[in-house]
């Protein structure tokens, strides 16, 4: 060898040697090491939580300080990362802007109080996004604080889900896209588009989330990208059924890239309506999805703590 340089031969070869090595460091990039711990709330609503937003700021801290009393009882070892709050946790905080008239007005006949919900909502959207963001920034940890009912620019009600920072910022937003029966007959709700969603990471891992019957649709299989966790956040009015939860998140991580999935479900009773399921954790196993830790659904302000390695 009489000079230092490599021939085009030699440099294809070192290349294709050096060209694994290379890709790999390239698709790890961003991620850790560390492990993800997120912990779910399941929230209870009642129309006592709702009198007022300090009544509510109460409730959400109380579910916060037992959901960090079991992280501490279960020694994970590991800071919490991830508060999880299911859909309409936020929702009802129109009501602490409404007077009792006012409000059994709206629980005798809320399709027919258009007007007085969404006055109660542009009152409501500012105060909620300013508490979440203290409650964030507070306790150091993000928080996907659920949905709450909020007005687009054309004053038309979107479901929308939101998540707040370690320094308080909002992040990230999602609007549900199929929504209900009672969504659209009591609140005409305007639906999200499925190509607005995207993922958000924490602690350098990705997450995705679908709200409630959203997850039911297969069209998230192929949409949404591999991700660590699949996050579904449910506010189920029906009478609890294993066989209808079972073809949401459990039917859905078998056909897409992610093979974590964690339900995070509402409770509790709120103007007529009584909400119920449990929060659970699952995987896929390759052959179907497995269980792997569960709630009681019908218990109320529950928690659970899953750790992502």
């Amino acid at each position: 060898m009489t000079s230092g340089a490599l021939s085009p031969g030699a440099l294809l070869t070192v290349l294709m040697l050096l060209l694994p090595g290379i890709l790999s460091a390239r698709a790890s990039t961003g991620r850790t090491a560390a492990p993800l711990v997120v912990g779910a709330v399941q929230f209870a609503v009642s129309e006592e939580t709702y009198r007022s937003m300090e009544s509510f700021r109460r409730a959400v801290e109380n579910s916060l300080n037992h959901l960090e009393a079991e992280a501490a009882v279960t020694g994970t070892g590991c800071p919490l990362n991830l508060a999880v709050f299911p859909e309409y946790t936020s929702a009802f905080c129109g009501l602490s802007f409404l007077h009792p008239g006012e409000i059994r007005a709206l629980a005798a006949d809320p399709a027919a109080e258009a007007v007085l919900i969404n006055r109660a909502l542009k009152k409501a959207e500012p105060e909620i996004i300013s508490m979440w963001s203290e409650i964030a920034r507070e306790r150091g940890y993000a928080i996907l604080a659920g949905t709450a009912l909020v007005l687009s620019p054309e004053d038309r009600i979107r479901n929308r889900a939101m998540l707040f920072s370690p320094e308080g910022n909002l992040i990230w937003t999602q609007d549900k896209v199929f929504p209900g029966a009672p969504e659209i007959d009591i609140l005409k709700l305007e639906t999200g588009e499925i190509s607005d969603a995207r993922p958000f990471e924490i602690n350098g891992r990705r997450i995705v989330t679908t709200i409630c019957r959203d997850t039911y649709h297969g069209e998230w299989e192929t949409y949404l990208p591999e991700a660590d966790l699949w996050i579904d956040i449910k506010a189920n009015e029906l009478p609890f059924s294993r066989a209808y939860y079972d073809e949401a998140l459990s039917r859905r991580l078998p056909e897409s890239p992610t093979d974590a999935g964690l339900t995070v479900s509402l409770s509790g009773n709120i103007l007529g309506f009584s909400f119920s399921g449990p929060t659970e954790f699952l995987k896929d196993n390759g052959n179907e999805t497995e269980i792997i830790t569960s709630t009681d659904p019908y218990r109320k302000n529950t928690v659970l703590l899953v750790t992502i390695r």
